[in-house]
């Protein structure tokens, strides 16, 4: 961080010099001055203008229906920097900058309460002047570096150290905390100064980070979230058979070569499966044959039933409870029968599934013993 300079000049204290030569090297030092500033602080000052002239703007037309925002910027940062030019005391620090923009912004919104329409107005206007419609950004950037020359009396955001020669001024901006540089990132173009070189780079959406999770790539920052999520060789992934018990980590890139080098353990448990599916189809089998052969005995008993309320007489009305509850319990083992025979179909289904990945993993297993002549007996 830069602090206030002290030069040794006589002039520079304010003292007049005594001789002609003091004075040549008064004016020699002048010239030879170092102008370079904070970039960030810069803009951030120029975003600051920007956005009071389009909160102004929007304040200024919100009772006038057909007025254009957009046509009061002009009027209004003419307006902000004149205002802000007069607000330079001596012992001006660069937080009064931006204390006397709010205060300038909060004038021209006087009563009014700011509505969600006026939001989205400011933002929409925002953007139009942040691309040079209605102040030009060349006018916006000189703006902000005079205010920033002005204000920042302490020096902490700008350099005026002077130098007695060019080749002294020119040895100090090489190695100057404001000089100008370029983002070295490829596909960057902005130019910050030194002094916050550092931050932009921790933040450039264009610097090449290293994959966190281990694959090894250069992977642009705005990219790198997506990257991981998608084509990234080390994301997490699931073996194909975890469900059937295979309980080994993978990785994206690794899902194939674990399937071949564990074939053998895989096809181990499709076959454990298979026999749980022929056991569970049995027992499926044998649950409906069970309730058809109730089936057998409630229909005859119902259609019995039925016949006695029919013929009518004292019972009538305990035998219409009896059907009606014989009815609910034929139905109940209807529906039954029908779930228990989604089973089977899916059971078959299932099973179809499971002799072809048997088939399949038994194939990847030959394969993979034709390849290696130790497995094969092959010398």
């Amino acid at each position: 961080m830069m602090t206030e300079i002290e030069l040794n000049s006589p002039g520079v204290r304010g003292e007049e010099p005594g001789t002609d030569e003091e004075k040549v090297q008064i004016v020699d030092r002048g010239a030879c001055r170092c102008s370079n500033m904070c970039w960030s602080t810069r803009d951030g000052i120029g975003k600051a203008l920007v956005d009071a002239a389009c909160k102004a703007a929007v304040y200024q037309t919100g009772m006038k229906p057909f007025a254009n925002p957009k046509a009061q910027v002009g009027p209004l940062s003419a307006e902000l920097v004149e205002k802000l030019e007069q607000g330079v005391k001596p012992d001006t620090i660069l937080s009064n900058l931006s204390a006397n923009v709010n205060e300038w912004t909060a004038g021209k919104r006087g009563m009014f309460t700011l509505n969600f329409w006026q939001e989205d107005s400011i933002a929409s206007l925002q953007a139009d002047v942040a691309r040079g419609d209605g102040w030009a950004a060349a006018d916006v950037s000189r703006a902000a570096r005079n205010l920033l020359l002005a204000y920042d009396k302490r020096g902490l955001a700008h350099c005026e150290e002077a130098f007695a020669s060019p080749e002294e001024l020119l040895a100090h901006k090489e190695g100057c905390a404001f000089r100008p540089v370029e983002c070295q990132n490829v596909g960057c173009v902005q130019v910050v100064g030194a002094n916050s070189a550092g931050a932009h780079d921790a933040a450039c959406p264009h610097k090449l980070l290293k994959c966190p999770q281990g694959c090894g790539a250069d992977v642009k920052r705005t990219a790198l979230r997506e990257h991981m999520a998608t084509e990234c060789d080390m994301k997490p992934a699931v073996c194909p058979y975890k469900e059937l018990g295979c309980e080994r980590e993978v990785t994206a890139g690794t899902v194939d070569a674990h399937c071949e080098e564990c074939a053998g353990t895989h096809l181990k448990l499709v076959v454990d499966w298979v026999g749980r599916l022929s056991t569970e189809a049995v027992a499926t089998e044998a649950r409906v044959r069970d309730i058809k052969l109730l089936l057998q005995g409630v229909v005859p008993k119902v259609e019995e039933t039925a016949a006695e309320v029919v013929a009518g007489g004292e019972a009538r009305g305990r035998l219409a409870g009896e059907v009606k509850e014989l009815r609910a319990s034929l139905n109940g083992m209807a529906k039954a029968v029908t779930a228990l025979e989604g089973e089977m179909k899916t059971q078959k289904s299932d099973m179809k599934l499971a002799i072809k990945t048997m088939d399949r993993l038994a194939r990847a297993q030959e394969d993979m013993v034709k390849r290696v002549p130790m497995l094969s007996g092959k010398s």
